[in-house]
């Protein structure tokens, strides 16, 4: 149902409308008076005679949200992959982390260093997204989203191991992965709790899909561990491997 070749595929320009810059409050405070509250939506899309369909949650920027925005994105890039890039890069922070994957995939060849950056930052800031969410399904949307920054980003990451020991730095040194301003609410949209919500037609309170602020230091705090964790263990494979030589 959320194979990342059929959404990117099937989703039309025209069927998800949002803008591209994320920010300020949804209609659905003026009705309940929760800034958080949600109503997700199910959009289904026929995928064939023989596939069956695919189901997608919508609504307030949720995850066929951003899907829908990137392959809008994607067929408006054309000629202009360096203005894109630099657009999403200047809006990393009101954007959800998942576009800073699309601008890993663009910049990947041209400037690998800079692909890696982006990478690790919109990698770390989707972890800590879906790391305030109740719902646990809602922690695939980091394999799933992160695949979007394509093969070669991969590639680069495996063969040169100092870009990502500089990339995974930076986010620590800047707090990178905690500055974004976007709701978490495309991540936690991913998971089955808002898939059933949307099927149902039931709004989601604040306090049904997304963890309560008083929580959020201890999630940075084990993110911030977990970053920490893995550059000590690159720096270490890099240092075993250079005094192996």
């Amino acid at each position: 149902m959320k194979s990342r070749s059929s959404l990117t595929r099937l989703i039309s320009v025209g069927l998800l409308t949002a803008s591209l810059a994320v920010g300020g409050a949804s209609a659905q405070d003026d009705v309940t008076g929760d800034p958080n509250a949600r109503s997700p939506q199910i959009v289904i899309v026929p995928l064939g005679d023989e596939e069956g369909e695919a189901h997608f949650v919508v609504g307030e920027m949720a995850w066929g949200d951003v899907l829908g925005l990137l392959n809008q994105l994607q067929s408006e890039t054309g000629d202009s992959v360096i203005e894109v890039a630099q657009t999403l890069w200047s809006s990393r922070d009101l954007n959800p982390p998942f576009f800073l994957f699309e601008l890993a995939r663009l910049t990947a060849e041209s400037d690998p260093e800079f692909a890696v950056q982006a990478y690790f930052l919109g990698r770390s800031r989707t972890m800590y997204d879906a790391a305030r969410c109740l719902d646990s399904t809602a922690l695939d949307v980091i394999n799933e989203a992160s695949a979007y920054a394509g093969e070669t980003v991969v590639q680069v990451i495996a063969s040169r191991p100092e870009l990502t020991i500089a990339a995974i730095e930076q986010v620590i040194e800047t707090d990178g992965a905690f500055a974004g301003q976007a709701s978490p609410w495309w991540a936690c949209s991913f998971g089955t709790n808002a898939y059933f919500a949307a099927v149902n037609e039931q709004t989601l309170s604040g306090d049904e899909w997304l963890m309560v602020e008083s929580r959020w230091p201890s999630v940075r705090a084990r993110i911030s561990s977990n970053l920490q964790g893995n550059l000590t263990m690159m720096q270490d494979a890099v240092a075993a491997a250079t005094a192996a030589e």
